[in-house]
C-alpha cells in the first residue's frame, strides 16, 4: 500500500470518527472509502475489518445510553443474542457473495442510507406505543434479526 493511500484512509478514518462521535453513522465515510481506495480487498474483508472501529464506537455509544435510560434487561439480552445470531449469518452469507456483484450494490445501498439519514433529522425521536410484554418480545425479536442480519452483510447505518 502506498503512503497516498494510507494518508486517504487515515484521513477517511479521521472524518469517520468524527462524524460518528457528533452525530453517527461514520461506516457511511469509512465504508465508501475503503471499498475505493482498496479495490483489490475482497468486500468481506473490507466489512470485517471496518466491524473494528465500528464495535468500539457502539460500546462507547451503548454505554452512555445505559448510564441514561432504564433498560429491559431481559429484553436486550434476546435482541443482542438473536441479532448476534443474524449477524453471523449475514456475514457468512456476505463471504459466499462475488465481489463484482457486491461492490456496486453496496455503494448504492450506502449512497441511498446516506440520503436517507442526512434528510431525516428527527429520526428516532417520537416516543413508542406500549405493547404487551409477547408482543414487545415479538417485536424486538423481529427488530433484532433485521438489523443483525443487515449489519453483519452490509454494515454501515445500522447503529
Amino acid at each position: 500500500m502506498d503512503v497516498v493511500t494510507l494518508g486517504f484512509l487515515c484521513l477517511a478514518a479521521f472524518s469517520a470518527g468524527f462524524v460518528d462521535a457528533v452525530v453517527g453513522g461514520g461506516g457511511l465515510i469509512q465504508t465508501p472509502a475503503a471499498l475505493v481506495l482498496l479495490p483489490n480487498y475482497a468486500v468481506s474483508t473490507l466489512i470485517g475489518s471496518l466491524k473494528i472501529p465500528a464495535f468500539s464506537g457502539t460500546s462507547f455509544a451503548a454505554a452512555q445510553y445505559l448510564k441514561n435510560v432504564k433498560m429491559n434487561w431481559r429484553l436486550l439480552s434476546v435482541m443482542a443474542s438473536v441479532a448476534f445470531c443474524a449477524a453471523f449469518a449475514g456475514s457468512t452469507l456476505l463471504t459466499t457473495v462475488d465481489n463484482s456483484f457486491m461492490k456496486p450494490f453496496l455503494l448504492v445501498i450506502l449512497v441511498l442510507l446516506a440520503i436517507y439519514t442526512f434528510t431525516k433529522k428527527n429520526f428516532g425521536q417520537h416516543q413508542a406505543k406500549s405493547h404487551t410484554v409477547g408482543r414487545q418480545m415479538m417485536y424486538a425479536i423481529l427488530i433484532a434479526v433485521c438489523i443483525g442480519f443487515y449489519d453483519g452483510f452490509i454494515g454501515p447505518g445500522a447503529g
